[in-house]
């Protein structure tokens, strides 16, 4: 057995408390903050989800995607996630190995929207 062991996610985001909301909407919630540069936060199946201040990132992809998988209809799921205040990164290509649209957070991180093809 290795001797560390899975913590969390850390996503860098240039406004902690701006993108909270986002998050909550995804069914996480803040199990602590630290200041306005850090909260953790976790969800119903005890996934850790930590939001840390990193202004130096301005500019550069950061690829931490994290996966949702679309449990109703497609429409949605994608209408939830603009709602929500995500904006749409990337559309599905023809080329694509599976079916996910792409959305980003207030600093383009990435979620994951995984779902069938529609026939």
């Amino acid at each position: 057995m290795p001797p560390i062991s899975f913590r969390n996610v850390a996503r860098y985001v240039q406004d902690v408390e701006g993108n909270l909301p986002l998050y909550q909407a995804l069914g996480f919630e803040v199990v602590q903050k630290m200041g306005s540069d850090m909260a953790i936060l976790k969800n119903e199946e005890g996934f850790k989800l930590v939001l840390h201040s990193w202004s130096d990132h301005k500019g550069r992809l950061l690829d931490t995607g994290i996966g949702f998988s679309v449990t109703g209809t497609l429409e949605e799921a994608r209408q939830y996630l603009i709602d929500a205040g995500f904006k749409l990164l990337r559309a599905p290509e023809d080329t694509d190995a599976g079916f996910f649209f792409i959305y980003g957070d207030l600093d383009g991180n990435p979620i994951n929207l995984v779902g069938k093809r529609p026939h």
